[in-house]
């Protein structure tokens, strides 16, 4: 009777060690399952053990400490294909032109970023007026005339306090009626910083991946 229980336990144990194996080899692609199969290993290995030559106490904790550190490095592995997945989406979008879903401009040095101007008509001329929190007009930039279609706008030499600015545009037709234009910050992508809250600078800012509602090349 002893002979068969050592038998299966010798089964089971080479079955344990052929898993761990596999698992130090490669990830597993369900990690739970990787646990379950473990355990039920490890538990039918204890139920069926020989009273008279019980399971070695080392090789018990061997097995624990070969499934600790073959979970730890599944852990690391993923954790840095993640990490990898996510720097070279940010990369992409180095050089490229983006369009921000944002209703401020950030300035600093007396330069605001620059926003896209979508005129659906010419305009004798154009001012970009930034307002404080209260709504108050505290600064602006005069823009000469434009032909319809789409321009950018470059927010420089601004006199402004260095803060965060709210932004509204006013155009005249050529006939000296006013109208308002669509407008959209935009910028050039010069960098980024990965990690778990990611951040792309676009225009000396920093931007998260959410607010980016558009890419283009740059003209």
């Amino acid at each position: 009777m002893a002979t068969n229980v050592n038998t299966t336990n010798s089964s089971q144990a080479s079955q344990l060690s052929s898993l761990l194996g596999t698992s130090a080899g490669k990830t597993n692609k369900n990690e739970e399952m990787g646990k379950s199969e473990f355990l039920t290993l490890l538990v039918t290995q204890l139920k069926n053990q020989d009273p008279e030559a019980p399971m070695d106490s080392k090789e018990f904790a061997v097995q624990l400490a070969q499934f600790t550190q073959v979970e730890k490095l599944i852990s690391i592995d993923q954790k840095l294909t993640s990490q990898a997945s996510a720097t070279s989406s940010m990369a992409g979008y180095l050089g490229q032109k983006v369009l921000l879903d944002s209703n401020t401009v950030q300035v600093k040095n007396g330069n605001g970023g620059s926003l896209l101007v979508d005129l659906p008509q010419s305009a004798g001329g154009m001012t970009v007026e930034l307002l404080d929190k209260k709504g108050a007009v505290v600064g602006e930039k005069a823009v000469g005339a434009l032909a319809a279609g789409k321009h950018t706008v470059d927010l420089t030499g601004l006199t402004v306090p260095e803060g965060s600015y709210a932004f509204r545009v006013k155009a005249v037709s050529s006939s000296g009626g006013g109208f308002t234009p669509r407008t959209a910050v935009s910028g050039i992508v010069t960098g980024f910083i990965p990690g778990a809250d990611p951040k792309l600078i676009v225009g000396g800012r920093e931007v998260s991946m959410g607010e980016v509602k558009e890419v283009t090349l740059p003209s």
